[in-house]
């Protein structure tokens, strides 16, 4: 039995350490299979960016434990931004090439399985509320079709230490955290989404600027103030102003202040305006529009208001901007609005409009900025007509012209310049009514464009465009004589006579 005994405990720990090795064994092979997706891509299905059609950020912010959605999707086929009213995205190629780059990005290096090393790498769901934590949580992005498919999904955290130009990145719902080479990090900023300039305008094509100085407000009613009407003949001609005392002139430095502003006018908030008011704007005498409580509840907050038969006036007066396009703007400043973030991009929702997902970030630093309305007409007389041949002056009785004898009708070289002649003028007409037509095409289109929207722009801009008589107009500036300043020619320092050694002032003494 001893024997027996000592052979069965042999046998049972060989098969013990039997199994054990086979555990071991696989292990082995499961650690080596989970391991093996280093260098592979994380959507291997996802290879032609442009099926991406909706792109989405989600961002965190510690100090408000918040999170914030941004983003970007093709609907009614315009790109648009959702969470700012479907406000344009003219940066519509940006999402291609972020659909492109993230489509690339491959599982570099493994860094952790370990769901306790989140926090450190900055990998948390901005999104998981299951998470306690404020510190530590990444960049959500997600890239889907048409048909609300996930393309890609990814958490991106902190930059790599040890790895340059790698950031920790991972899938939602999968432990594992990768080092992986971010080529481009999808912006959650309205500014790099959309065409900030709001005219587009070239300041070299101003031709004429009227500054309408009235004020109106609620509790004084409307004030009416000076039109000021500042014109130039082309881009190099200095500008002019009707009715000017001779001592005076245009300041050129504050023409030029403006046409700088308005040339690179930002937009830094926009606001929807009400429907039936867009529809109203769109007309094309946009002339009478409809009084509704929500148009001029909507008007009012903003510093806008309407006349009994339909006009529009704002807080600040208006500009009205001439350009040799035959384009007219008129821009109107209304209140001004504080705040930075989504308070200044969006504003205040109605409770209807708020989204449970899209929760408010908020700012501590805030920046004065004004509300702004854009309208804009077509003047075809700001394009000038074709120059019609002038007719030769009349000659003296008596006197005859150097070309007394009427040219050869059937000469060649009558011919031939009544042709070139003829030419000319056909194609001078032809490109003043393309003038005519583009500019037409290039009104509607701004119309179009501006109608839906208030605009909120920097207050410093506000000041360097809607200006006074004061501003604008200077003590005509004598210019200084070639060889020196003003005063006596050729003399250093102006118009003092010099003093000489042998007197007080003077010429020197004359001796025989």
């Amino acid at each position: 039995m001893t024997e027996l005994w000592k052979t069965g405990v042999f046998v049972a720990v060989a098969l013990a350490l039997t199994g054990a090795a086979v555990i071991t064994t696989r292990d082995r092979v499961t650690r080596n299979e989970a391991f093996n997706d280093q260098g592979q891509p994380f959507f291997p299905e996802f290879k032609d960016p442009l099926l991406c059609t909706d792109l989405e950020v989600v961002d965190f912010d510690p100090s408000t434990a918040t999170a914030s959605r941004f983003r970007v999707m093709f609907k009614d086929n315009t790109w648009v931004i959702p969470s700012h009213y479907d406000y344009p995205a003219d940066a519509r190629d940006r999402l291609s090439k972020t659909a492109a780059a993230v489509m690339d990005l491959t599982k570099d290096s493994i860094r952790s399985d370990n769901g306790d090393d989140q926090e450190a790498m900055g990998v948390i769901d901005p999104l998981d509320a299951k998470v306690s934590a404020l510190k530590g949580r990444g960049k959500r992005i997600t890239l889907r079709d048409a048909s609300e498919k996930v393309l890609a999904e990814f958490v991106i955290g902190d930059e790599v230490k040890d790895r340059s130009g790698q950031r920790y990145v991972r899938v939602p719902g999968q432990k594992r955290i990768y080092g992986v080479a971010v080529k481009a990090e999808p912006s959650t900023r309205f500014a790099d989404w959309i065409e900030t300039n709001l005219l587009k305008v070239d300041a070299a094509k101003l031709r004429k600027i009227e500054f309408d100085n009235y004020k109106v407000n609620l509790e004084q009613g409307y004030q009416k103030g000076e039109v000021l009407d500042v014109d130039r003949k082309d881009s190099a001609a200095p500008w002019t102003m009707p009715g000017l005392a001779a001592g005076q002139e245009v300041n050129p430095d504050k023409m030029k202040a403006v046409t700088d502003a308005l040339a690179d006018l930002k937009i830094v908030g926009v606001r929807l305006k009400p429907a039936g008011l867009t529809r109203d704007l769109k007309k094309s005498d946009q002339k009478g529009i409809t009084l509704t409580a929500p148009t001029v509840a909507s008007l009012q907050g903003k510093g806008f208001y309407m006349t009994k038969d339909g006009q529009l006036l704002s807080n600040q007066g208006d500009v009205r901007v001439y350009t040799d396009e035959g384009v007219v703007y008129t821009l109107r400043f209304g209140e001004v609005t504080f705040g930075a973030g989504d308070e200044l991009e969006v504003g205040e929702r109605d409770d209807a409009e708020k989204k449970k997902d899209e929760p408010k970030k908020k700012d501590g630093a805030t920046a004065e900025n004004r509300y702004v309305m854009v309208t804009v007409s077509f003047d075809p007389t700001l394009i000038p007509e074709p120059r019609v041949e002038e007719a030769k002056p009349s000659v003296p009785v008596g006197q005859l012209p150097a070309d007394v004898l009427a040219p050869d009708p059937k000469d060649p070289k009558t011919i031939a310049a009544e042709e070139v002649a003829k030419k000319k003028a056909e194609m001078e007409k032809a490109e003043y009514e393309k003038k005519i037509a583009d500019g037409k095409k290039r009104a509607k289109e701004l119309t179009d464009r501006f109608a839906s929207w208030y605009y909120v722009t920097p207050g410093a801009s506000f000041r360097s465009i809607n200006l006074d008589r004061a501003a604008l107009v200077r003590p005509k500036q004598v210019p200084a004589p070639p060889g020196g300043a003003a005063g006596f020619p050729g003399f250093p320092g102006g118009g003092e006579m010099p003093t000489f050694p042998d007197g007080a002032g003077g010429l020197p003494q004359v001796h025989p």
